[in-house]
Formats: structure tokens, C-alpha cells, sequence
């Protein structure tokens, strides 16, 4: 640099503008500055969780002195939030601006005004004294849409840049001294110390540095300033080895760290993203630099063509303007740093603005030099500030003056402190948490990444996603759960249920399917939910992507058999889970390949599938519980959906059913076996029979007599259990009114309690649960018969029957631990469903639907 001659950077340029007319310019900007940040500071931009992350540290350290509310896992150096907690033991927390969100915004504009003090201060200074220099670069600043964006935020990068600026306003003074040296060396480690990538902007001190000094003092001043900033930073390091967290941790059998470190979490954020040039459209840098043009393309293609300006210069003046070619530096090598090929998340662009503003300023300060001293200068210079100005007023959006991005958030907040109990296990977008969890009794309220990976936090909820009972779900939370860095929250969404949304007036577009979310300006609480649901949730997931085939058939592959009670099992589920796609598809399917029957609209009760995929009807008979099950799916489809088509055909349905599948006989109304009815006597299956489900069918159709189907029913089986001793499976009612074994009709069994019988146990449960007294009488005469069928004839049938049973009833067997070693023992942890045939599949499922609408004291807590 020696050989080139840098020029450096003088004290001041004459001639001078008055110094009382500087004040009164500097103090209109800084005014101007403070009004365009103060207005609506607090409705825009929406609450960031990073900035509820640095509140809540800074109350956690003036309260507790702790670096974080969890365990400090040195994801960031901890100044910036020990300075917010300064802030926020002055004014006492959330005490006098009415939260700690808004107290630290207020601290944001105290910042902001004087990084615009320090901007043109700095400008000033480093264009040798031209006021025009600093003017136009805290217009900018000030202006910028983008700064004040990230300004108004509370974020650690405005506390950087506040003292990398104060550490380059000692380096540029004059004349130039030891102790402003070692000033600005401290200053700047604190910056470090606030923010990491501080160090980026080390290069440009250097030139500073190497430009103000002179001869031998050179080498003193760069060891100084060195050895003062390298040893602030080095604290972060020895604070970190006295903690013996500096070194990388050792891991547990799972792999998993047994304590932090600086070390691996340096790794990990060195690792974050994945590397991709700068100039690949897909990368994180083409990205972030697409998200801030949309913002305020203004100033940064303003910054950007000074800079190639300056440099233009520097390179025509063969590099001998200390004060540009430091500015200079200072941008190139942190947008080096924004272009090296890994993660750029948008607030990275905040320590680059007031850099850029500087290039703006000082390339303006060099036209007008252009011009002769005196008034045309002066012009000059008036001219660019205000065009500069009329620029952000008519090219820059507004919206940072009249849009409202936070409502929604604190509708959000509010709903959860008027519904929900303090003692929740709460994870959230950390914007919920101070207001919650530390102004609040929400102590069960946790930041959704350390609930993801900090052991302390795991450990409150037992490191199982299911015993997190609420979800507060935003764009940050939504973002990271689709990048998958967050896999438990990713759980926790996908098994909950929505209820309270705020999105009304947000600009994003949501896509809660596709986890796409364009701004942060909404905000929705998820209930998970219970363990049982979460269960029947995956058993569908399960089901569909193991039995369900074409636009919605139900093919158990080893028989290939399609069956219209499988149908249904589908079509209940589908409805459960509010899958109506799927549902309308199964129906669908349903139709088109079994009703074709000549004289109703019933279904046929099993489809043959073969080898190649290709299948046919193989019996045109019905299965009569199959299509009262129909029906009612029917009913409560078009309910839920407001669908009145399905409604109709539901209708249709009945009126088929109720003329061929049911039949009056010794007094009777009765329902048949099939369609089709025996030739001379009536074969029965005591299953079919479900009050539960004529009572629902008795109010959506009422043209039909449900009511006397419930009371025939209940009469003839009271009749089979006082004549047989039990309810069979199969019954034969003859003509002349008598009972007769069904065995030569449908073969060994028949005349025995087994599997067919115990599907009416759980319908004969509810409706005793209701005060049904004839089903009491029922249950009462088979469940000694329940037990000991389940002790002779071991099986998922007969222990989830049994189970069931034991829920209402004392019959000697403990719910829970025939759930336990019975129905749980078949869950696969994995899938979190269990495995097996189709049949068992339905048997198990058929114990999880039983726990809907149990009162909540007979209720077994599932594993």
C-alpha cells in the first residue's frame, strides 16, 4: 500500500457548512429517522421468533442469571442478549411499554437511531468531512424499507452493527491514538460477541488501520487492536472451557450428545444447508437476494451500483483513497461471506445495509467534488439527498407504514390465555413465549426447536411427541418442519387438530399440505390429539397404503377378495378422519363393481381378484350389516360434508334395505341374513343387529320404522339367550316361528358363541352405557360366556372383545392389562400400528374405535 500512496483519511474538507446549520440537518434527519421507524413499529413486520429467543435470554440472564431459559447450547455468542436484558431490568420487563416484545422494539428504535447518528458521523468522516457524504448515507439508511424491516426487529445483528459502527467511527478519528485503537478493537470483539459473523467485517478494519497510521506505528496499531479484539472474543472461549463445554461431547449408546459444546455446535452451524454456488438459481444466496429485491429493490440495487462505482474509481486512482477503499472492503467481504455457498437467511442481509449506505454516500460526495466549491456544490448535493428521498417516497413499497402483520399473533396468544390451562405442554414459535411462559404462568410453554433437542426439555414432556398437547404453528414452525430439521414437530402436526386460526389480512399463501408458507403474518393453535386418535390416525394411514388399491377397492393381497364389510371398514375410517376424497372414492369404487344386482340397489358381498389384477363378481349376494353399515356412512358423510348427493343415495339405500333385507315374521320385524332371504325359514346373524345405529338412522330418515327394528331386535335375542343358553353366531327362525341350530346351513360353529357374536359386544356396551336396560339384561346372560371363550380360544378377537367388556363391566379381567399384553404388544413402535391381516386389523381397530366417546373414568391409558 506503501508503493500505491493511499491518501488517508483527513479530518475535515473546507469549505465547512456552519456548524449550527449541521446540527439542525443532522437533528432533522435523525427526527425524519426515528418517525419512519417509530410508525407502526409494532403491528409490521409480524413478530420473528428470534426475537422472543433474545427477550426471553436477556430476562432469563438479569432474573436468573442464566444464558438461556433451557440449557445454552452456544448457538450464538450471549452480549446481544445480555444488552436486552439490561434493557429490560430498566424497564422492568414488559412493565412499561406492555410486553417484552414491545419494550424490545422500543429498544430497536433507540438502536436504530443511533446506528443513523454513527452512519453519517462515519460518512462524514471517511469522505474527508463532506456533510453530503454523511446526509445521503443516513437518508438511506433510514429510508431503506428493507432496514427497517430487519431494523424494527429485534435482532442481534442491529446490536452488531451498532458497535462495528462505533468500533469504525474510534479507527477513522483524528488524530489517531493508542487508546482509540484498542477502543475499537474491544468494540469490535464485542460485536463478535453479539453476533459471530461480525468477523466478516474484520478486512476493511485492517485497511483502516494500516491507512491511519503511519510508519513503525503501523505494526503497533494492527498487534493493538488485534490482541484487543482477539482477546474480548477469546473470552467466549475460555468462559466455555471453565464450563468444560468447549471440546466436542461425548455420546451415548443412541448417539446422542450427553452434554453441549462450542465445538459441535460451531460444526453444526458451519454445516448448515447445502453448498451450492452463488450464481445457481437454487441456491440460498440467489434465494435470500430474490426475498430482499421483492422487499426493497431500491436501495440494494442503489448499494450495489455505488460499490462497483467506488471501485471503478479506486481503480482509476490506483487504489489511494483510504476511507472509499475501506468501505469497499467492508462490502465485498461480507457479501463473500452472503456468496460462499451455504445458508443465507434473510436477516443477513441487516449488517450490509449501513455499508451500502456509506457507498451511496461517499460516491455522492465524489460527484459533487466534481463541481467547484461553493453554491453549485452545495446544489449538488441538496439535489441528490432529495432525489434520493423522492426515490424511497415514489419507487419503495410502503407497507412497512400502514400494514398489520402482528394481530393475528396476538389473537393467537390471547386465544390460548382465554382457553387453554397453565399447566399445557405448550411448543410454539418462541414469539408466544415471554408473553406466556415468563410474563404468564404458561410454564409448559416451550421454544419448538429446543423442545425438538434440548435433553432438559425432552425429558418435561418424556421425549414422547405425543404428550405435547398444543402446537402454536407459524411460518418459522411450518418452514422447519418442511425442511426436516424438526422431525417431532413434524409428528406433533401431522396427528393434531386445528382450533383457533388467525390468518385473516395475511399477504402469505398457505399450504398447510404442501408445509408451504410465504410470510409470517398468521398464526393457528393445533390440539394434538389423544393417544387413541393418534393411533386410529396411523392405522388409516396403515390401511390405505397396505390394502387400498385402484380409485378404491380393499384388496387383502393373499386372498385376493374384495368383500362389501371391508368396503365399509373403509369407508368408516375414511369418514373418521375426515379423508372425504378417499371416502367418495371407496363408494365409488363400491358402486361401479357391486351394485348390479336386477332387482335392488344393494350390494353384492364379494369380488375375486386374480394374479394380473384383473377380477369379477364372484357371489351376487348380499351381506345385510354390510349395507345398513353403508347407510349410515351415508348419512353422517353427507353431515360432515354437506353433501347432499350422498344424502340421496343413503335414502335410496334405505328404502332397498328396508324392503328386502328386513322381514316380519311371528310377530317380528326382523333383519335377514341377505338380500335374498332363505327359501323357506329365515337364517339369522344375532351380529347385525345395531340400536346404535338405528337410533342415528331414526332422525336422518325418519320415513322408516328404526324404532320397532330396535324393539323386535332386542325381544328376539332376549328369546335365542333364554332358549340356547347364549347368542350363537347364526340362528335359524322357521316358519312356524321356531328356533333351529344353523350349522347345516353354514357349517361347524354356527351354533356357538364365537367371533360373529362378539361383534355385537361393543354395540350392546354403548347402548348399556346409555341406560339401555335390555341390553344390560343381554350382556348380563353372555359375559361369563365372553371369559371363557377368551380363556379357551386365545386371539385378538376374543382379548379385544374381552377388553372392551372388561372397560364397563366387572367380569374379572383388568382392562389394562389385557390392552397391555394383548392389543398394544401388536403395535409395531415403528409404524405406531400394528401388523398382521386385514381381519386382524379390524378386530384391533375395532378396540381403538371403542375408546371414542368412552366417559373418560372407563378409559384405558394407552402405552
Amino acid at each position: 500500500m506503501t508503493a500505491l500512496a493511499v491518501r488517508p483519511i483527513r479530518a475535515h474538507a473546507k469549505p465547512r457548512t456552519p456548524r449550527r446549520v449541521e446540527v439542525l440537518l443532522v437533528v432533522a434527519v435523525l427526527v425524519a429517522s426515528a418517525l419512519v421507524h417509530a410508525w407502526n413499529m409494532l403491528g409490521y413486520p409480524y413478530f420473528e421468533n428470534d426475537e422472543a429467543t433474545y427477550l426471553s435470554r436477556g430476562w432469563a440472564f438479569i432474573t436468573e442469571g442464566q444464558l438461556d431459559v433451557n440449557t445454552y447450547r452456544y448457538d450464538h455468542a450471549p452480549l446481544g442478549w445480555m444488552f436486552v436484558g439490561g434493557w429490560l431490568g430498566i424497564t422492568g420487563g414488559g412493565a412499561v411499554f406492555g410486553g417484552m416484545l414491545e419494550a424490545g422494539r422500543v429498544l430497536m428504535l433507540l438502536v436504530h437511531v443511533a446506528n443513523t447518528l454513527l452512519v453519517y458521523v462515519i460518512g462524514k468522516r471517511l469522505s474527508g468531512g463532506r456533510i453530503t457524504a454523511g446526509m445521503v448515507a443516513a437518508l438511506v439508511f433510514a429510508l431503506s424499507p428493507l432496514g427497517i424491516y430487519f431494523q424494527r426487529r429485534v435482532l442481534l445483528d442491529n446490536l452488531m452493527v451498532l458497535w462495528v459502527l462505533l468500533a469504525i467511527l474510534l479507527i477513522a478519528r483524528r488524530p489517531f491514538t493508542l487508546g482509540a485503537t484498542i477502543g475499537s478493537g474491544i468494540a469490535f470483539g464485542v460485536a463478535v460477541l453479539t453476533k459471530l459473523n461480525a468477523a466478516f467485517f474484520g478486512l476493511g478494519f485492517l485497511v483502516l488501520l494500516w491507512a491511519g497510521a503511519r510508519g513503525a506505528q503501523r505494526k503497533h496499531a494492527l498487534l493493538h487492536w488485534l490482541a484487543s479484539a482477539g482477546g474480548t472474543v477469546l473470552l467466549f472461549f475460555v468462559y466455555a472451557m471453565l464450563n468444560e463445554e468447549l471440546l466436542p461431547a461425548p455420546v451415548d449408546a443412541d448417539g446422542v450428545p450427553e452434554r453441549v459444546s462450542l465445538v459441535d455446535t460451531f460444526g453444526l452451524q458451519l454445516g448448515r444447508g447445502d453448498f451450492a454456488w452463488p450464481w445457481d438459481p437454487a441456491s440460498s444466496f440467489q434465494q435470500a437476494v430474490g426475498s430482499w429485491l421483492v422487499k426493497d429493490s431500491f436501495t440494494i440495487v442503489l448499494g450495489a451500483a455505488a460499490t462497483l462505482a467506488l471501485l471503478l474509481m479506486l481503480t482509476l486512482r490506483r487504489f489511494r483513497d483510504a476511507g472509499t477503499i475501506a468501505v469497499v472492503v467492508l462490502v465485498l467481504s461480507y457479501v463473500l461471506f452472503l456468496a460462499r455457498g451455504g445458508i443465507v437467511i434473510d436477516l443477513y442481509v441487516a449488517p450490509l445495509l449501513p455499508f451500502l449506505a456509506l457507498a451511496v454516500g461517499l460516491l455522492v460526495a465524489k460527484v459533487t467534488d466534481l463541481a467547484p466549491p461553493g453554491g453549485l456544490r452545495t446544489a449538488l448535493g441538496t439535489t441528490a439527498a432529495v432525489g434520493i428521498v423522492a426515490g424511497y417516497v415514489t419507487v419503495t413499497d410502503h407497507r412497512h407504514l400502514v400494514t398489520d402483520e402482528t394481530s393475528n399473533q396476538q389473537a393467537a396468544v390471547a386465544w390460548i390465555e382465554d382457553e387453554i390451562e397453565p399447566d399445557a405442554v405448550i411448543a410454539a414459535d418462541n414469539f408466544v413465549y415471554p408473553e406466556l411462559a415468563q410474563e404468564g404462568p404458561y410454564t409448559g410453554t416451550m421454544y419448538f426447536f429446543n423442545a425438538e433437542y434440548d435433553p432438559e426439555l425432552r425429558q418435561t414432556y418424556g421425549d414422547d411427541w405425543r404428550d405435547i398437547e398444543y402446537l402454536v404453528l407459524t411460518h418459522e414452525v411450518l418452514e422447519q418442519i418442511e425442511q426436516g430439521t424438526v422431525p417431532k414437530m413434524a409428528e406433533v402436526l401431522e396427528h393434531s387438530e386445528l382450533v383457533a386460526s388467525y390468518t385473516e389480512g395475511s399477504s402469505s399463501f398457505i399450504d398447510l399440505d404442501a408445509r408451504i408458507s410465504t410470510n409470517g403474518d398468521w398464526a393457528q393453535v393445533w390440539a394434538v390429539k389423544s393417544r387413541n386418535e393418534i393411533v386410529l390416525q396411523d392405522a388409516w394411514e396403515r390401511f390405505r397404503d397396505d390394502w387400498l388399491v385402484s380409485y378404491g377397492q380393499v384388496l387383502e393381497g393373499d386372498t385376493g377378495t374384495t368383500t362389501s364389510l371391508d368396503q365399509a371398514l373403509a369407508m368408516e375410517q375414511a369418514l373418521a378422519q375426515d379423508d372425504e376424497a378417499t371416502f367418495r372414492g371407496v363408494w365409488q369404487w363400491t358402486s361401479d363393481h357391486l351394485r348390479h344386482r336386477e332387482n335392488d340397489g344393494l350390494t353384492s358381498w364379494q369380488w375375486i381378484t386374480d394374479e394380473l389384477g384383473d377380477g369379477e363378481l364372484a357371489s351376487s349376494d348380499t351381506v345385510c350389516s354390510a349395507d345398513q353399515r353403508f347407510i349410515g356412512l351415508l348419512v353422517e358423510a353427507a353431515e360432515a360434508w354437506d353433501a347432499p348427493r350422498l344424502a340421496t343415495e343413503a335414502s335410496e339405500l334405505a328404502d332397498d334395505w328396508w324392503s328386502r333385507c328386513t322381514f316380519t315374521l311371528d310377530g317380528l320385524r326382523l333383519v335377514d341374513s341377505s338380500a335374498d332371504g332363505s327359501v323357506d325359514d329365515q337364517l339369522l346373524n344375532p351380529s347385525y343387529f345395531d340400536p346404535v345405529l338405528y337410533r342415528r338412522l331414526a332422525e336422518a330418515l325418519p320415513e322408516h320404522n328404526w324404532q320397532r327394528l330396535i324393539d323386535d331386535g332386542y325381544a328376539f335375542l332376549a328369546r335365542v339367550l333364554d332358549e340356547r343358553g347364549t347368542l350363537p353366531n347364526w340362528v335359524v327362525l322357521t316358519q312356524d316361528g321356531e328356533l333351529e341350530r344353523a350349522s347345516r346351513l353354514t357349517g361347524k360353529g354356527a351354533d356357538r358363541l364365537g367371533e360373529d357374536t362378539l361383534r355385537l359386544v361393543p354395540v350392546l356396551l354403548r347402548e348399556e352405557l346409555a341406560g339401555e336396560e335390555r341390553a344390560t339384561v343381554l350382556l348380563d346372560g353372555l359375559a361369563p360366556r365372553i371369559v371363557a371363550y377368551a380363556a379357551d380360544t386365545p386371539g385378538l378377537p376374543a382379548w379385544s372383545t374381552l377388553g372392551m367388556l372388561a372397560q364397563v363391566r366387572d367380569v374379572g379381567a383388568d382392562p389394562e392389562a389385557v390392552y397391555l399384553t394383548q392389543i398394544a404388544a401388536e403395535i409395531d413402535p415403528e409404524t405406531g400400528t400394528w401388523d398382521g391381516t386385514l381381519a386382524d386389523f379390524s378386530w384391533t381397530y375395532a378396540w381403538h374405535r371403542f375408546q371414542r366417546g368412552l366417559p373418560s373414568t372407563l378409559t384405558v391409558p394407552l402405552a
